[in-house]
C-alpha cells in the first residue's frame, strides 16, 4: 500500500507503530503486575494474565482477574493442608474454596495495586471485588494516540508494508467474457476487492489475480446463437456490444433449456397439486375421445400424470404431443389463478402447519407457464437440433477452425472491454490475468499423467479420480471427480488443475485464495487434493474462502427467471437514488460536485451491502436500506467522514497548528463520549490484524459503522468549536484523527470518504 497523505504532521512518513498506544498501555500494565507479583513473592507460573478494558463509562482502562486465580489457588492450598478436603465431593470442594476466595482475592488484589500504584505509571489503580483496575491517564494517551494516527495519515491501522514473512494470491472477480455481470456477481468483486486491501495492510505482500472464463459451454452457446440468429445485427455507436452478447448468451441459454424447463414445471404442478391433476386428466380424456391427439401419447401422458410420475419426451413416440398438450394446463393455470384464494393450512400445536405449502403460488404458476408459453410452439420442436449443432460448434473450438478462433477474438474483445470498465469502477486491479482458454492444453496433460500414473481411471467413457479410494478413506468425504470429457473437451477440473500448480510454481507464492461462492467447497478440496495425490504438496495452502447468495427482496436471484438485474442497471439506480439525495441534502454545491459525491455514495452503498453480511450468510440486497443515512451502511459512515471534514474546516486551525500542540492536548475532565471515541480510534490496527488473519472484511464494516456511530454520540454531547481552550483545541485534534480513521477504515474496504455530502 502506497503512502498517501497531504498533512504536514506526516511529511515524515513511517509505518504505524505495532502494537498501538493502547495495546503499549495494556503491556505495561501486564509487565506493572507481573512485576508486582515478583516482589510479592507469588509465582506467575503458566498461569494467564489477561487484560479486559474497565466496564465503567467515562473510564479508559484495564481490569485483571490475576487476583481471582491466585487467591484460588492459595486457598485451595490452605484447606488441602488442613484436611478440609478430605471425603467430600468435588462439588462440595469447589464451594467451600468459592466461599472463601472472594476476601482472599481482595486482599491480594490491594497489596498488587499498591505496589502497581506506587510505580506512578497510571491515573488510577484500585482494587474492587477482587479485581486490580488500572485507569490510563486519558490525556497523556489520547496526545499519544491522536499524534500517532495524525503522523500515520491513510496508513493508520496498517502494519508496515511486507512485514510478514508470506506472499499470498488472491483470485477474484471470475467473471465470464460473452456474459453479462449481475448484482451477484458484486459480492465477489467487493469481497475480493477488500479481503486484498486488509491483508496487505496486515502487513502480508498479497498478489490479486482474477481468472476470465472466456471458453467453456457458455461461450460456445453464446457464438452458436449469434452465428445461428444475429450475425450482422451488432450495436453502434455507444451501445455495449459486451451487453449485447449477454443478451445472446440469456436467449442460447433459453433456447436450449426450453424442453427442460417445459418438463421441470410441469413436474413441479403435477407433483404438489391433486385438483389440478384431476382438472388436466378430465380434459385429456376429452381429448382423447374427440381425436385431438394421438391416443397412445395420451394414454402415455394420462397414465403418467395420474400417478403423479415422471414425463420423459424420449418415451413418446410423438414428441410434439406436449405441445398439443401445453395449452390446457395454461387453461387450466388461469382458472386456478382467478379462483378466490383458499384458507391458509390450520397450524398445529407444534406450530407446523397440517398440510404441505406449494412452492409456487397460482399466479406464479401461471407466469411461468406465460414465460415459457413465449416460445413453445416455435422453439420446442428444433431444440435436440440446436443441441447437436453446439455440439458441432464446440468441436469448431476443440479443432481450432480459423474462422470461429476469428470470431472469438472478435467477441471476447467486445467482453473483456466491458469488463475492464467493471473492475475499474469497482477498484478491482489485477496483478495478473489468467484466461482459461490458456491452461487447457497443460490441464490434459496433467489428465494424461494422471491416468498413466493411476491416480485416475477411465470410468464410463470418462476420466475420473475416485479421491476417497485413493486416499484410502472409508467414508465418502471427497467422492469421484470427472476431469476430462468423454469426447475430450475440457470441464472446468481440467483447467483448474493446471491453473492451481501454475500459480505457486510461476509465481511463488506460500497461498493460493479462491475468492468464490460457497457452492464450490467441495469442488476446490477435490482439486487441492488431486494435486497432493500427485506429488504437488503445495496444493495442501490453497484455501477457499466462500459465500452466500445475493438475492432480492422478491427472492432469489435467477438468470434464468429473469429477475437477476445486471450490474449496471443496479449501479445506475443506486447512482439515480444517490444523486438525488444529494440534491436534496446539499443543493448548493456545483453541479459537478454532487455528481462525484452521488457516484461515491452510490457505488460506496453497494461495496458496502456486499460486505456488511458475514460470508456464511445470504444476503438480500435492498437499494433503499443500502443507501440509508441513519442505519447499518456506507452513507451514513461516509457523511460522519464528511461532518468531520466540515467541523475541521469551520475551525481553521492547521494540520501545523495541531501537530505543534499534540504535547500539551488537555481534555480537561474526559466525558464518556469522548473516551468511548477514543477507545473505538485506537482499536483499529487490532481489527485489521484480526480482519486480515481471518479474511474476514465483517470486521472492518462492524468498526467503521461503530466508529462513526460514536463520532456522532461525542458530536452532539461535546461541543467542539464552541469549546473553551484548551478543550476546544484537545477536541479539534480528536476530530482530525477520527477523519483520518474514517478515511482508512472504509479505503480498505475499497470506499471513498466524501469530504462534503
Amino acid at each position: 500500500m502506497t503512502q498517501t497523505t497531504d498533512s504536514p504532521i506526516a511529511s515524515s512518513p513511517s509505518p504505524a507503530p505495532e502494537p498501538g498506544i493502547v495495546a503499549r498501555e495494556e503491556r505495561a500494565a501486564v509487565e506493572a503486575i507481573g512485576a508486582a507479583l515478583v516482589d510479592l513473592g507469588i509465582e506467575l507460573g503458566n498461569r494467564p494474565l489477561d487484560l479486559r478494558p474497565l466496564p465503567f463509562a467515562g473510564t479508559w482502562g484495564s481490569a485483571s482477574a490475576i487476583s481471582r486465580i491466585v487467591a484460588g489457588e492459595l486457598v485451595t492450598r490452605e484447606l488441602e493442608a488442613a484436611g478440609d478436603l478430605e471425603g467430600i465431593s468435588k462439588k462440595e470442594a469447589r464451594r467451600t474454596v468459592n466461599e472463601r476466595v472472594g476476601a482472599r482475592a481482595q486482599e491480594v488484589a490491594e497489596r498488587i495495586a499498591a505496589k502497581v500504584d506506587a510505580a506512578g505509571r497510571f491515573a488510577r489503580v484500585e482494587a474492587v471485588n477482587g479485581y486490580v483496575n488500572i485507569s490510563y491517564n486519558a490525556n497523556t494517551v489520547a496526545a499519544s494516540l491522536i499524534g500517532e494516527v495524525l503522523r500515520a495519515g491513510d496508513r493508520y491501522g496498517a502494519a508496515p508494508p511486507n512485514s510478514k514473512p508470506e506472499r499470498v494470491m488472491i483470485e477474484h472477480s471470475q467473471l465470464n467474457t460473452h456474459k453479462a455481470a449481475h448484482v451477484g456477481h458484486l459480492r465477489n468483486i467487493c469481497l475480493g476487492v477488500a479481503v486484498t486491501n486488509i491483508v496487505r495492510a496486515g502487513g502480508v505482500a498479497t498478489m490479486p489475480t482474477t481468472y476470465i472464463g472466456d471458453i467453456g459451454r457458455h461461450v460456445v452457446r453464446c457464438l452458436w446463437c449469434y452465428e445461428t440468429f444475429h450475425r450482422g445485427e451488432e450495436p453502434t455507436g455507444d451501445a455495449s456490444k459486451g451487453r449485447w452478447l449477454g443478451d445472446i448468451y440469456a436467449e442460447a441459454d433459453a433456447r436450449l433449456n426450453l424442453r427442460a424447463d417445459v418438463l421441470a414445471f410441469l413436474h413441479t404442478v403435477i407433483r404438489e397439486d391433486e385438483v389440478f391433476v384431476t382438472a388436466v386428466d378430465r380434459m385429456l380424456k376429452f381429448l382423447w375421445r374427440t381425436n385431438t391427439v394421438d391416443g397412445e401419447d395420451i394414454a402415455y401422458l394420462l397414465g403418467r400424470i395420474s400417478q403423479q410420475g415422471e414425463i420423459k419426451v424420449d418415451q413418446l413416440r410423438d414428441e410434439n404431443v406436449l405441445v398439443t398438450f401445453w395449452p390446457i394446463i395454461g387453461d387450466q393455470l388461469r382458472a386456478e389463478a382467478a379462483q378466490p384464494k383458499p384458507p391458509e393450512p390450520p397450524i398445529s400445536a407444534d406450530g407446523e402447519t397440517d398440510a404441505p405449502l406449494p412452492t409456487m403460488t397460482p399466479e406464479e404458476r401461471l407466469a411461468e407457464w406465460e414465460r415459457l408459453d413465449a416460445h413453445m410452439t416455435d422453439w420446442w420442436p428444433h431444440v435436440p437440433a440446436w443441441e447437436q449443432a453446439v455440439r458441432e460448434t464446440f468441436q469448431r473450438w476443440e479443432r481450432k477452425d480459423p474462422n470461429f478462433v476469428a470470431l472469438w477474438e472478435e467477441t471476447r474483445a467486445w467482453s473483456v472491454a466491458d469488463l475492464r470498465s467493471i473492475f475499474d469502477e469497482f477498484d478491482a486491479t489485477f496483478d495478473a490475468w489468467f484466461w482459461e482458454s490458456e491452461v487447457e492444453d497443460e490441464g490434459r496433460q496433467i489428465v494424461r499423467e494422471l491416468l498413466e500414473r493411476g491416480i485416475a481411471e477411465v470410468s464410463d467413457g470418462l476420466p475420473v479420480v475416485k479421491i476417497d479410494e485413493q486416499l484410502g478413506l472409508e467414508h465418502e468425504t471427497y467422492h469421484t471427480l470427472p476431469i476430462l470429457r468423454s469426447d475430450g473437451t475440457t470441464l472446468y477440473a481440467t483447467k483448474d488443475l493446471a491453473l492451481t500448480q501454475q500459480k505457486f510454481v510461476e509465481y511463488d507464492i506460500d497461498r493460493a485464495i479462491w475468492v468464490v461462492d460457497v457452492r464450490q467447497s467441495l469442488y476446490f478440496d477435490q482439486i487441492s487434493k488431486i494435486l497432493e495425490l500427485a506429488g504437488f504438496e503445495k496444493a495442501a495452502n490453497n484455501l477457499h474462502l466462500g459465500y452466500e447468495f445475493v438475492t432480492l427482496p422478491t427472492g432469489v436471484i435467477s438468470s434464468r427467471k429473469g429477475n437477476a438485474p445486471m450490474l449496471e442497471d443496479v449501479r445506475d439506480e443506486m447512482l439515480s437514488r444517490a444523486r438525488a439525495v444529494i440534491d436534496e441534502k446539499n443543493p448548493e454545491l456545483p453541479a459537478a460536485t454532487r455528481q462525484e459525491v452521488a457516484r461515491q455514495v452510490g457505488i460506496g452503498a453497494l461495496k458496502y451491502a456486499m460486505l456488511a453480511r458475514d460470508g456464511n450468510k445470504v444476503i438480500v440486497f435492498d437499494p433503499e436500506e443500502a443507501l440509508s443515512f441513519d442505519g447499518h451502511a456506507a452513507p451514513y459512515i461516509q457523511y460522519a467522514h464528511a461532518r468531520a471534514c466540515r467541523i475541521l474546516e469551520h475551525a481553521s486551525v492547521s494540520d501545523i497548528d495541531l501537530a505543534a500542540s499534540l504535547d500539551t492536548l488537555d481534555f480537561g475532565e474526559t466525558a464518556a463520549e469522548e473516551l468511548s471515541l477514543l477507545q473505538q480510534i485506537s482499536e483499529l490496527p487490532g481489527v485489521v490484524q484480526r480482519a486480515a488473519a481471518e479474511y474476514r472484511p465483517l470486521h472492518l464494516t462492524n468498526y467503521a459503522f461503530d466508529l462513526a456511530r460514536r463520532f456522532n454520540d461525542f458530536y452532539h454531547a461535546c461541543p467542539v468549536l464552541q469549546s473553551a481552550e484548551p478543550t476546544r483545541t484537545a477536541r479539534i485534534a480528536l476530530v482530525a484523527a477520527t477523519r483520518t480513521t474514517l478515511k482508512s477504515s472504509l479505503a480498505l474496504l475499497g470506499i471513498a470518504a466524501p469530504e462534503v455530502m
